[in-house]
């Protein structure tokens, strides 16, 4: 019986360091998007205290969390 052939990973070698760099960008963009739409909130209100800055920075960070987590999750796409 011959044994059966393995399957050749047809990737190239820098396309997982990619995926895994843009899951970090996806996030740290999501954040940041968060903390300037809190800013603006606490400057157009005038608050004492970074009230909005906070709320969304941590709402942002709980988005940015689940679509980097959903990314990760799906399997890659075949390039050309």
């Amino acid at each position: 019986m011959s044994q059966p052939e393995e399957k050749k990973d047809d990737k190239k070698p820098g396309e997982s360091y990619l995926r895994y760099s843009g899951l970090g960008f996806q996030i740290a963009g999501t954040i940041a998007a968060g903390v300037l739409i809190g800013w603006f909130l606490d400057r157009q209100f005038k608050t004492t205290k970074p009230y909005f800055t906070a709320f969304f920075a941590l709402l942002f960070v709980f988005v940015g969390m689940y679509l980097g987590f959903k990314d990760f999750l799906k399997p890659p796409t075949k390039g050309k």
